[in-house]
């Protein structure tokens, strides 16, 4: 094909190992940017009954450092315990499953048992007798009904195992019961009265970890909160130019550049776009030893055509109207010419409004009170609430993974975002 060497199988192999999209990264080698942060866990967890908090915002990399650091921690020979938190889930159904975690599943899912004992069945009710067995019953950990029992569940967990070992609870942010809450606070409090040889890493969308102690502030003893911030443009790089390296090619630099800022910190995309760019390459005619604009288009367009549904839906019902659905698209792009996360009306409108629609020289220029109107739409639930309003004419994206989103879908009409300006383009 058009990578010298390489075949389709070839390819796949490395992407497989170097480009997860979809799964997350379990070790050092693939976690770029993360080495303060993991030795900073490492270091914490040598403190007698500390444990991990990490936060941030979502598509940040919280479970993938979580699941690194736990691997690094314990070695493949004693796996981590992962559970994820849910809107139907509650406190005692997380540490449940923790405790169920340890108990094979086969287990687990065999029906309760039945008996065995005597049975007479003789065709034409002349009577007769029989010996059946009784089914294998189930062997599961009940919910606890007290903190003493969900502490009591991670003594067993303890005691199953002869090494120290990692639990990772997951998505906190979709326990929103504050007595629910109260309970995991207070469980956190109680942690390092077990004396077992079982660390927690606890991940969340939340801002601090005030949002998850709630009424219990002395639990925040026993954390070492971790705020995971998007990754530097050098650290995106590298994940692309691993591969690269692999598949003896070398990538187009405006392309680099271009990735880095269009992911936004977000090493999801680099990974969404690096694998159509890479599969373009290898698609391409001819044979190609660097990547140019063509390919990296591509990996835009396929980035676009795979990212997740949850962002696909909420771009399209705050833009697509009957009316004005350009203007809802131009808003968009506007606030995501930034990488801060607040800005005002005049900023935006200065700084990014006007240079977008002076490249779209066919559609008319808002004055900067009805682009204000358009942001106080997006506000609403007819929108999607996509946007967040802050008062005095300050916005922001409900989501930071978001803008990242939305600057795939800017580059795929031509508007190279966040490349104009210093507060939006390479640091």
């Amino acid at each position: 094909m058009s990578l010298r060497g390489v075949t389709d199988e070839d390819l796949k192999a490395v992407l497989s190992e170097n480009l997860t999209p979809s799964d997350s990264i379990k070790t050092r080698e693939r976690l770029f940017g993360r080495e303060k942060t993991l030795r900073t866990i490492d270091r914490a967890f040598a403190s007698p009954g500390r444990q991990i908090f990490i936060f941030g915002d979502r598509g940040v990399g919280k479970t993938s450092l979580a699941l690194t650091a736990a691997y690094l921690h314990t070695g493949i020979e004693n796996l981590p315990v992962y559970v994820m938190c849910g809107k139907t889930n509650n406190f005692g159904q997380t540490i449940q499953a923790i405790g169920n975690a340890l108990i094979p599943v086969e287990q687990r899912m065999e029906k309760p048992s039945s008996g065995g004992g005597f049975n007479f069945n003789l065709p034409g009710g002349m009577g007769g007798v029989g010996l059946s067995g009784g089914t294998q019953s189930a062997a599961a950990i009940p919910v606890p009904q007290s903190l003493n029992e969900a502490l009591d569940i991670i003594r067993y967990v303890a005691a199953k195992r002869n090494t120290t070992t990692i639990v990772i609870v997951d998505e906190l942010e979709r326990i929103d019961s504050t007595p629910e809450r109260e309970k995991f606070a207070e469980f956190i409090r109680n942690i390092p009265e077990l004396n077992a040889n079982v660390r927690f890493i606890f991940c969340g969308i939340m801002h601090d970890v005030t949002e998850l102690l709630q009424s219990h502030p002395s639990a925040g003893r026993i954390l070492e909160t971790i705020e995971l911030k998007r990754l530097n443009h050098d650290d995106l790089w590298k994940i692309l130019s691993v591969v690269a390296t692999k598949l003896n090619v070398e990538l187009q630099q405006e392309a680099l550049i271009r990735v880095g800022q269009v992911s936004d910190g977000f090493p999801h995309y680099v990974h969404l776009i690096g694998e159509s760019m890479f599969w373009s390459m290898f698609d391409d005619p001819e044979e190609v030893r660097k990547s140019d604009s063509r390919h990296y288009k591509e990996g835009i367009k396929g980035a676009l055509q795979r990212t997740e549904a949850a962002l696909k839906a909420q771009y399209e019902k705050a833009t697509q109207k009957y009316r004005n659905t350009q203007e809802f698209e131009e808003a968009l792009w506007a606030l995501a010419d930034s990488t801060s996360d607040r800005r005002q009306i005049a900023e935006i409108y200065d700084s990014s409004y006007k240079w977008i629609m002076g490249k779209r020289s066919d559609r008319p220029l808002l004055p900067r009170e009805r682009l204000n109107q358009r942001y106080l739409s997006l506000r609403k639930d007819t929108h999607s609430r996509i946007v967040v309003g802050h008062g005095s004419g300050w916005f922001s994206f409900r989501e930071a993974i978001m803008r990242g989103y939305v600057r795939l879908k800017a580059e795929d009409n031509g508007i190279d975002l966040g490349k104009h300006h210093n507060t939006a383009g390479m640091k």
